[in-house]
């Protein structure tokens, strides 16, 4: 497999996971309407994966432009 074709499954494996975080940030709303003592907790390991998320975007992308 070519350097092209590794990054593009990384691409897809990126959205991936920014998909899954989607689903924990209407989680953690979820849980917050509802007064849960943990939408904290929830929202703040989002943020954490969410900001890793970010970074791990901003390198593919360079990545990919450096192709």
């Amino acid at each position: 497999m070519d350097i092209q074709s590794c990054l593009e499954e990384m691409e897809a494996a990126v959205q991936r996971v920014a998909d899954g975080l989607e689903a924990v940030e209407m989680i953690a709303i979820g849980m917050d309407g509802m007064k849960s003592q943990y939408a904290g907790g929830v929202y703040a390991i989002w943020r954490y994966l969410a900001d890793a998320n970010q970074e791990l975007s901003k390198c593919l992308t360079a990545c990919l432009n450096a192709v």
